[in-house]
């Protein structure tokens, strides 16, 4: 996903490639521009030239955002089926994510908690090969963190083919999240990477907010 960067007012120069199976978490500073990357990645950023990301050809994308944004007067089984996932399903998918019987209640009647893990099965319902997480642990209590963190360790390990990038503001989640650490840093800001072979992770470092 090589591009140049010039003349965008957060990012400078980024290349990098994602395999299948690689499990990225994506470290930095508040505000130095880890959710534009991700945004760019997906086409969101329309200072991003589309020339300048390259996907390969039918490549499924899944990106679970900062807030949920699933539509708050439509039930959980609606939100699924536009994304074209039938009851049964939207009803498995629920199961994976731990909302088992709550396919009729709205947005609004969930925990934030709960809500994020039901935007998840929404993005499982494209069956993606690259998973992307903006910050998906912000916000909640420790158990309902480590809660979605396991669900999400269980997913990969599931699906090993399946890549995510998981952009963190917390180290400690490359522990059980990552093969791979990604930094940006600087204005604009620039990408250095670090592979991580298991059992050989060395304490978090500490990543400014």
């Amino acid at each position: 996903m090589p591009w140049p960067g010039g003349g965008h007012p957060i990012l400078g120069q980024v290349r990098a490639t994602v395999k299948p199976g690689d499990r990225i978490c994506l470290l930095g500073a508040s505000g130095v521009g880890k959710t534009t990357l991700l945004n760019a990645l997906v086409g969101l950023d329309p200072q991003v030239p589309p020339e300048a990301v390259r996907l390969q050809a039918g490549l499924r994308l899944g990106y679970l955002f900062q807030e949920h944004r699933l539509l708050p007067w439509r039930t959980l089984f609606q939100n699924l089926a536009l994304v074209g996932a039938n009851r049964e399903r939207s009803a498995q998918l629920l199961a994976k994510v731990g909302l088992t019987g709550y396919g009729h209640y709205r947005p609004d009647q969930l925990s934030l908690g709960m809500a994020r893990r039901a935007a998840l099965a929404r993005c499982l319902a494209v069956v993606p090969d690259v998973l992307l997480l903006d910050e998906p642990f912000a916000s909640l209590d420790r158990p309902r963190a480590d809660e979605l963190r396991q669900l999400i360790c269980g997913l990969l390990d599931r699906r090993p083919q399946m890549a995510m990038i998981c952009v963190t503001h917390d180290a400690r989640d490359a522990h059980q999240l990552a093969n791979q650490l990604w930094y940006l840093s600087g204005r604009p800001a620039q990408l250095t990477r670090e592979s991580l072979t298991a059992g050989t992770l060395s304490p978090a470092p500490k990543v400014p907010h």
